[in-house]
């Protein structure tokens, strides 16, 4: 019940903090010195609630439990995939 609480309460931090980078190019004060690429990062916020949506909605998937488990194992490709952008907004760009 409290691991289902954090998740909401994380989904909806990562949903106004995506929402609040690719308006306005806000990053939070602790990723400013690392993240060079806003609009990747604020993508990846995105893409991170979606994922922790998803995996709530695995957990309301409890009469059909091998849906339930399908929808947890997309939800946690997808949350890597959120990682993996995140680890690029991180990185310098190559210039040409």
């Amino acid at each position: 019940m409290i691991s289902q609480f954090a998740e909401v309460v994380g989904s909806m931090a990562l949903l106004v903090g995506g929402v609040a980078t690719l308006v306005r190019g806000w990053v939070p004060a602790w990723f400013q010195s690392s993240v060079r690429r806003p609009v990747l990062f604020g993508w990846a916020q995105l893409i991170l609630a979606a994922a922790l949506i998803a995996y709530l909605a695995g957990d309301l998937l409890t009469n059909t439990p091998h849906l339930g488990l399908a929808v947890k194992a997309s939800a946690v490709v997808v949350e890597l995939f959120g990682f993996w952008l995140v680890d690029l907004a991180d990185r310098k760009p190559r210039h040409r």
